[in-house]
């Protein structure tokens, strides 16, 4: 193989990009939070902005499931700048379900797998929703959201962030509690500003855990429902199922 051809397999090479090797890490936690978020917090009818990021595309197919299965259930509007997530519901929800499923315009970075730049914050703008699905690298109680992307994602993320809505979800795995990250986009004081609700839904640090690991999410739920009124649905996951 000449090295011009070594280079582009590996710029095409899935397993290179910053989503593939987030993608299966913590997938348990992962999938028992889309199923949650979908079992529990979409109701009929509800508009949804959906972020982008590996854990957000399990609720696309939570979504897809039950798009599926009950389709006079999911009457839903979704609009994301995750590509994956966008190509779960294209593919996944039957006609029937009547979904309407809406990518928000942008430059796609394959990084990321999602789309960025004027055009992404331009669709959020002109998009109302009652729930906005927020994922995040890691959660700080006493500082606020964090991403870990560039300064395109860090624009979309604030934007996202600052939406009124009726529910806020944050969805992150108990290893993203407590420890910083590089962009902070959302403090923790107007966690619940332009909401009626904010929730985080996680999951319980296991026994394969270590103290210190337990400790700071206990910790980080303790203020983060005490002193900034959020709720916080920590979830118990099968590690063997996941």
């Amino acid at each position: 193989m000449s090295k011009k051809e070594s280079a582009t397999s590996i710029q095409q090479s899935p397993s290179s990009t910053f989503f593939a090797t987030r993608e299966n890490v913590q997938m348990a936690a992962k999938r028992a939070v889309g199923k949650y978020v979908v079992a529990n917090l979409l109701h009929e009818g509800d508009s949804i902005l959906l972020d982008a990021g590996t854990s957000s595309y399990p609720i696309a197919e939570e979504i897809a499931k039950k798009a599926q299965d009950d389709p006079e259930s999911t009457h839903f509007t979704i609009m994301t700048h995750n590509y994956k997530a966008f190509d779960i519901l294209v593919r996944g929800v039957p006609r029937e379900a009547m979904v309407n499923i809406v990518l928000a315009g942008g430059r796609y970075d394959q990084d990321l797998n999602a789309l960025f730049g004027p055009q992404t914050l331009m669709s959020y703008n002109n998009f109302f929703p009652r729930i906005t699905i927020v994922a995040v690298s890691s959660m700080v109680a006493d500082k606020g959201l964090f991403c870990h992307g560039n300064t395109e994602e860090l624009s979309v993320k604030e934007a996202i962030f600052k939406k009124a809505a009726r529910d806020r979800i944050i969805i992150a795995d108990h290893t993203k509690l407590g420890v910083p990250d590089a962009l902070c986009f959302g403090e923790s004081q107007l966690l619940r500003a332009n909401v009626e609700r904010c929730i985080l839904v996680t999951d319980s640090p296991s026994n394969h855990d270590d103290e210190t690991c337990r400790e700071r999410f206990q910790r980080e739920v303790e203020r983060l429902r005490n002193i900034y009124r959020i709720d916080v649905e920590p979830l118990k996951v099968n590690l063997e199922t996941g």
